[in-house]
């Protein structure tokens, strides 16, 4: 039986952690015994992780060291960690700045190595859980996944290294593996696509659960994903300014939160937007809101791929999304959703066209529908990758 240690900073809601969850509960424990070891726990997504799997929770100066500085910093220096928290905070200071500095140089002596020896160790998240993998875990294999666009990020020379140190890497779709291959010399031959797991039967399940909600008879629009910049949940709120300016009759509901969130709120209540474009912040089941709206929207600025877009498929929604690098891999424009450009303009023309035109909303559900999971083989992609 294998080992495994898979870290990733936390299981709060994102996307890669998400699809941590989701291959979790698709592994077999007859053939493997897993460890996972958050630098945070309690994360919305926990409770989700299997029983059989043994949960790690950093110590508070790897948490520190690794999180958010402004979250952890001050109960650092109470514990008596003054040099540890100077350290963090420098590289904070100086990005903020404008410059650029590899922090995980910085901060990595004041993290313990994890002394259990393991068979395969797995950074599940590019950056810091990468880097923690490959200084602080013994292991004979080591992969490091990657979740994003890398084309879209400044890979510094330092952090190039620790990619190549890794004895296998993972991305997400054929247009992440290009991109990482374009920002990081010499790993052509140990990158492998293997896409993100959902699970379909889970999905339409939950979505069957009740809300607490009251929608109204218009036009209902649903958005889930974290409030960051990438994620272009600011564009959404422009856009349902447009709509809201030309007298368009809807609901736009918004499921997450993030660094963003006080810039939205700010310009949500400046532009009177309140009753229409409606932040309800981290929701642990967004299944029943995205099975009782209209259309999905994703407006995002990069995504590597998109774990939304795959459950929105799974209910059979018709779906709005942005033209970032990686998004044909997904959605077939015209077919399986429409692609438009990321900017609010657009996004509100694409909504008004599924709005005004039922026949071809209609459509693109019955496609999403007609699409099926393929859990199966990206097991045995996983499998075989540890087991080489």
């Amino acid at each position: 039986m294998k080992t495994l240690l898979f870290v990733i900073p936390t299981l709060r809601m994102g996307g890669a952690e998400k699809a941590l969850i989701s291959l979790l509960k698709s592994l077999d424990q007859n053939v493997v015994n897993v460890d996972l070891f958050l630098f945070e726990s309690g994360g919305i997504l926990q409770k989700e992780v299997p029983e059989w799997v043994n949960v790690i929770e950093a110590d508070s100066i790897t948490r520190a060291m690794t999180l958010e500085a402004r979250f952890y910093l001050r109960d650092l220096a109470k514990e008596g960690h003054v040099f540890a928290a100077l350290s963090r905070l420098w590289p904070s200071l100086i990005n903020k700045l404008g410059f650029k500095v590899f922090s995980w140089d910085i901060v990595k002596k004041y993290i313990p190595v994890i002394s259990k020896h393991y068979d395969v160790a797995i950074g599940f998240l590019e950056g810091t859980a990468d880097f923690f993998v490959i200084d602080k875990v013994l292991a004979d294999k080591k992969i490091g996944w990657i979740h994003t666009d890398l084309a879209k990020h400044i890979i510094q020379a330092k952090e190039a290294e620790y990619y190549n140190r890794f004895d296998e890497l993972v991305t997400i779709t054929e247009k992440c593996k290009q991109a990482a291959v374009d920002s990081i010399p010499g790993i052509e031959e140990k990158i492998s696509v293997i896409e993100n797991l959902v699970l379909p039967e889970e999905i339409l399940s939950k979505s069957l659960e009740p809300i607490d909600l009251e929608w109204g008879d218009c036009f209902q629009i649903v958005t889930v994903g974290r409030m960051e910049y990438d994620k272009g949940i600011d564009l959404g709120a422009q856009a349902a300014k447009i709509l809201y300016d030309k007298g368009v009759e809807f609901e736009w509901h918004v499921l997450g939160y993030g660094s963003q969130e006080t810039v939205i709120k700010k310009y949500v209540q400046e532009n009177n937007l309140g009753y229409v474009f409606i932040l309800h912040g981290m929701i642990s089941n967004p299944y029943p809101y995205m099975k009782k709206a209209d259309i999905i929207v994703q407006p995002s600025r990069n995504e590597g791929k998109s774990i939304v877009l795959d459950e929105a498929k799974i209910l059979g929604k018709a779906i709005i999304v942005t033209n970032y690098l990686s998004v044909k891999d997904q959605i077939k424009d015209m077919e399986t959703g429409i692609i438009v450009d990321i900017n609010a303009k657009s996004i509100a023309t694409g909504i008004e066209l599924l709005k005004n035109n039922s026949v071809l909303k209609q459509q693109i559900e019955n496609n999403c529908l007609n699409r099926r999971n393929e859990t199966v083989k990206t097991l045995e992609k996983f499998y075989s990758i540890i087991n080489d």
